[in-house]
């Protein structure tokens, strides 16, 4: 949840995850979800209506647009208590967590050593499966947002306590990773976390049909490495557990262009991820506008 940059709210988090009953727990972050998906003036709420509102095809009414922000809020709040709750807790994260065939093929390639490339949508409760992932002995480098400040800074800590390897996107991590998957290992890294500068982006995949500011560097790495891209997205389930689903292996396919190379590649992921997010639209937890222009609806 993006909310976990403010330092002061994770702290908080953290404190109320140690000592809070579960059911107590959630039933308190589902309010506070509910009051910050009000504030109708919050940038926050704002990117959530104009993704909620293209990606249901601009077919959604007031109403709709006003409850999608609590909704939304009222999951990731919950997630974050979840993630806190259960990292004081991990002997028994696993019996709240499952995995899908797809997501189990792709743990057991990147097992088995061979270069695996996994991107992940910001489906509900992400941060505990990265956690799952890590006791399980998954390793992989993530590659997380570029330059973080002082707020990202301290959710990577709390990330690389976990014991995930955690490098914000540079040229160095670049480098890394690639290195890491010629030699067998694996990367992660987010697929619909929108850039900064948008005017400076060489690339512009289409996503739900209009063009994007999204990251395309995974593509050139798979291709570089001959490494299948595979999308893992966390899910809420109706009984307070959360399921690992997955796509099968995404080959990137060379091009003799190399701007038609990255954009179909990156096109062909995006277009499966699509579904996974139309059906789990509740839980989807994107605080940041992927469509500037919808903005004002």
């Amino acid at each position: 949840m993006r909310l976990s940059f403010e330092p002061l709210l994770t702290r908080f988090a953290m404190l109320i995850g140690r000592v809070l009953p579960r059911s107590w727990g959630l039933r308190l972050a589902s309010g506070v979800g509910n009051i910050l998906g009000s504030l109708k003036k919050n940038k926050m709420v704002k990117a959530i209506r104009a993704n909620q509102y293209v990606i249901h095809n601009q077919q959604m009414s007031n109403e709709e647009l006003d409850q999608a922000p609590k909704i939304i809020f009222r999951s990731a709040a919950k997630c974050m208590f979840d993630y806190f709750h259960f990292l004081r807790r991990p002997e028994i994260l696993q019996e709240i967590i499952s995995f899908d065939p797809e997501a189990q093929a792709a743990i057991a390639r990147i097992q088995s050593h061979q270069p695996t490339v996994i991107v992940c949508p910001h489906l509900s409760n992400f941060e505990l499966m990265g956690y799952a992932l890590a006791l399980q002995g998954v390793k992989v480098q993530v590659l997380s947002f570029p330059n973080p400040n002082t707020s990202y800074r301290l959710q990577n800590r709390l990330r690389e306590a976990t014991g995930l390897d955690i490098t914000p996107m540079d040229l160095s991590a670049f480098r890394e990773a690639r290195h890491r998957l010629r030699d067998g290992g694996s990367i992660l890294t987010g697929l619909d976390r929108p850039l900064d500068n948008v005017k400076e982006e060489k690339y512009r995949p289409q996503f739900f049909r209009y063009p994007t500011n999204l990251p395309v560097a995974y593509v050139r790495m798979a291709l570089e490495a001959n490494a299948p891209v595979f999308i893992l997205a966390a899910t809420s389930q109706p009984d307070g557990t959360y399921r690992l689903v997955g796509s099968p292996p995404i080959w990137m396919e060379a091009s003799n262009i190399l701007e038609d190379e990255i954009l179909q590649n990156a096109e062909k992921v995006l277009r499966l991820a699509e579904p996974m997010i139309i059906n789990h639209a509740r839980q989807w937890a994107m605080f940041y506008p992927i469509w500037p222009q919808f903005l004002g609806i």
